[in-house]
C-alpha cells in the first residue's frame, strides 16, 4: 500500500474521530478512557485561551505544539528506538521554538501540557508504538490547525512552515517500525 494512501486513510479515521462525542445522557457506565468530560466543550474553550484571553489559530496551535513537546521530551529518555529518539530530537527543537513564537501570538504564555500520564507507565517497544500514534495524531491536528491559520496574515509563515514539517515527521514516524 502506498505511503499517501496510509496518510490518507490516517486523516480520513482522524477526522472520523473528531466528530465522536460523549453520549448527552447520564449512564452508569466509566467513560471509556480517552473519552472527554462531559463538560469538555466548556473546558475545550478554556484550554484554547492564553492567559491574557487570546484564542483562536495561535493558541490552538500553542497547545498543540505544547503537546508535542511535552511527548518529545518524554520520548528522549524513554524510547528505545534509536529512530524514535532521533525524531524526538528533532520534535524537541522545532517544537521549542514554535512555542516561543506562538506564545507571543496568542498574548502570553499558555499553562505548559504535562505529558500522558498512560504513556508514562509504558516501557520498550509498547511505549514506542503508543508514542508514535500520539505524535501521529498530533502531527495531524497540526496540519488542519495551520490550514486554518493561514488566513491569518501573522501565522502564516509559521503555519507554512508547519505544514513542510508535519510531512517530513509524518514520513519519520511511519519509517519507524
Amino acid at each position: 500500500m502506498r505511503k499517501s494512501t496510509i496518510i490518507g486513510a490516517v486523516l480520513v479515521g482522524g477526522i472520523a474521530l473528531a466528530g465522536c462525542t460523549p453520549a448527552e445522557y447520564d449512564s452508569d457506565q466509566p467513560p471509556a478512557p480517552g473519552t472527554p468530560p462531559a463538560d469538555a466543550p466548556k473546558m475545550a474553550g478554556q484550554a484554547s485561551t492564553g492567559e491574557h484571553g487570546a484564542s483562536g489559530p495561535a493558541a490552538e496551535l500553542l497547545s498543540n505544539r505544547q503537546q508535542v513537546l511535552a511527548l518529545a521530551e518524554l520520548a528522549t529518555t524513554k524510547a528505545t528506538s534509536p529512530q524514535a529518539k532521533e525524531v524526538a530530537a528533532e520534535l524537541k527543537q522545532s517544537a521549542t521554538e514554535q512555542v516561543s513564537e506562538l506564545q507571543q501570538h496568542a498574548g502570553g504564555a499558555a499553562h505548559a501540557e504535562p505529558a500522558d500520564a498512560s504513556l508514562s507507565a509504558l516501557s520498550g517497544p509498547a511505549f514506542d508504538a503508543q508514542w508514535k500514534q500520539k505524535v501521529l495524531t498530533l502531527v495531524n491536528e497540526a496540519a488542519t490547525l495551520a490550514q486554518s491559520a493561514q488566513s491569518d496574515a501573522q501565522l502564516k509563515e509559521l503555519a507554512t512552515e508547519l505544514a513542510t514539517e508535519n510531512q517530513e515527521i509524518t514520513a519519520k514516524l511511519n519509517a519507524l517500525a
